[in-house]
């Protein structure tokens, strides 16, 4: 049986593109994000909202690699792979970028349906001390995360903004 994996893949369906209790998920608040300011920050040095996308289908794939039982696979935190270089200059790459996190989500649920019970989610990760529910429900915690700073990046900027026309009043 795979209750708690269809348990779990509701609770990641849910912050990710449904509608949970906390408020929008976040499909939907990127849906709100006009690619304009996808590359911007509110504050020197801090990440972009394209930025912490990418971040976000890094770790997606690590979550998927580790579900695959790739035991090569590894992001080392504050590296390149972890918050990987992205620079957004058109509607047509943010909606690339938009599509390749869905993607990445996307796979995920397929990794999670293609196991046959539950029993995988005691299992250790290779190369960790913590097992798989704690690593999948960590994505979905770690989705939440930057969803509030994806939220207050798009107040801040919709501050700032406002008068240019990128958001409607």
């Amino acid at each position: 049986m795979k209750e708690r994996t269809e348990k779990i893949i509701q609770k990641l369906s849910e912050t990710f593109e449904g509608d949970p209790w906390f408020g929008q998920s976040l499909m939907r608040k990127l849906e709100n994000v006009p690619y304009i300011i996808g590359y911007k920050t509110c504050v020197p040095d801090s990440h972009s909202v394209a930025e912490i996308v990418a971040h976000l289908i890094c770790w997606k794939k690590f979550v998927y690699e580790k579900l695959k039982n790739n035991e090569d696979f590894d992001i080392t935190i504050d590296s390149e792979m972890d918050w990987p270089e992205i620079k957004i200059h058109s509607k047509k790459e943010w909606e690339e970028l938009k599509r390749d996190l869905v993607s990445a989500q996307f796979r995920i649920y397929e990794a999670l349906r293609e196991k046959p019970d539950d029993s995988y989610l005691s299992a250790t990760v290779t190369g960790r001390e913590y097992d798989m529910e704690y690593l999948i429900l960590g994505i979905l915690q770690h989705d939440i995360y930057h969803l509030g700073q994806i939220g207050l990046i798009e107040s801040q900027l919709n501050k700032t903004e406002s008068d240019s026309g990128v958001f409607k009043a």
